[in-house]
């Protein structure tokens, strides 16, 4: 009787530590399986913050491509002649002693050289706007703490 009891203690402390082993991977299994989770909404979230990032890229870089467009558009119109420059200009005659009610042949204009810079400080304009507003953006979607 003595061997059976002994066999008994043996397989009961046996099954004991088979037990308490398996419940002691079982429990780093969930651990793991949580953390696994718990990554996989932080990779998730920032997949979609990525994207919303690369959406509103997208938005802002062809705005940027329209402003060039249309700056080298109004450029070429001007220089064609189908569209015209409204400036605030006055004449000032190299004399003053002129004949009353001679006119001068040609209405006040911008040089060639400060046509070509208001075009392009136009177009640079129109760039940091558009630069200025998708930082802005940015900033507003993708910086929340």
């Amino acid at each position: 009787m003595n061997a059976k009891w002994l066999i008994f203690i043996f397989l009961s402390v046996v099954m004991l530590a088979a037990v308490k082993t398996a419940l002691f991977y079982h429990s780093h299994y969930v651990d793991t399986r949580n953390q696994l989770r718990q990554q996989q909404e932080q990779v998730n979230t920032l997949q979609q913050r990525l994207n919303a990032a690369a959406a509103m890229d997208k938005k802002y870089v062809s705005q940027l491509q329209q402003a060039r467009e249309n700056a080298g558009q109004l450029e070429h119109d001007v220089a064609a002649g189908q569209r015209r420059l409204q400036l605030a200009a006055s004449c000032h005659s190299a004399s003053t002693a002129r004949a009353v009610g001679v006119a001068d042949a040609a209405g006040p204009r911008l040089t060639d050289a400060a046509q070509r810079y208001y075009f392009t400080l136009r177009e640079r304009i129109a760039t940091a706007r558009i630069q200025i507003a998708g930082l802005q953006d940015y900033i507003r979607q993708q910086c929340q703490p």
